[in-house]
């Protein structure tokens, strides 16, 4: 990994490439969606959401190279929370990435957006992105059973959470 990692608000022009990673089965299982969005779908979404206040998005590059996307999303002033959420192309991990990247969106959501709490949900058998969750401070807060429904079976996940008090900077 280079010293070189750094998040990139999400613009037009990015488009096709979190479109490639959204075709992607392997990534998409973890996000526990299908692995089907047009272009054209993003292209709206993306449109809709230059005109909220209740998510940030971000390209993860390191140096030039676009890695990942990343972002905030149920961005809540009132009660100062967030729900964050990552993806990286596949031939990015193991490399330190997530970690990095995950540090620094939960740096800018409490020092740059004033967030008190930041949490998530993933997958139960997703064992690495929760001992990343784990590394960054982020805490199990609860269980879901039968969440989500992935390859033909019904599986648990959980809540995790992080309070800016327990964030180690």
């Amino acid at each position: 990994m280079s010293k070189e990692l750094r998040l990139k608000a999400v613009e037009k022009e990015d488009v096709d490439f979190m479109h490639q990673m959204r075709k992607n089965p392997d990534i998409m299982e973890f996000w526990c969606a299908e692995a089907y969005t047009s272009k054209e779908r993003l292209l709206k979404e993306y449109e809709d959401n230059q005109k909220s206040d209740t998510i940030r998005q971000f390209i993860i590059y390191d140096g030039d190279q676009k890695i990942g996307y990343t972002s905030l999303f149920n961005i809540n002033p009132r009660h100062r929370s967030a729900t964050f959420a990552i993806m990286l192309d596949p031939s990015h991990h193991g490399k330190g990435y997530a970690t990095r990247s995950t540090e620094l969106v939960v740096k800018y959501g409490f020092n740059q957006l004033n967030l008190n709490k930041i949490s998530l949900d993933v997958v139960d058998y997703n064992e690495k992105a929760i001992h990343i969750y784990k590394k960054v401070g982020f805490e199990i807060e609860g269980e879901r059973k039968q969440q989500y429904f992935i390859k033909g079976a019904y599986t648990n996940g959980y809540v995790m959470g992080l309070l800016r008090e327990n964030f180690n900077q």
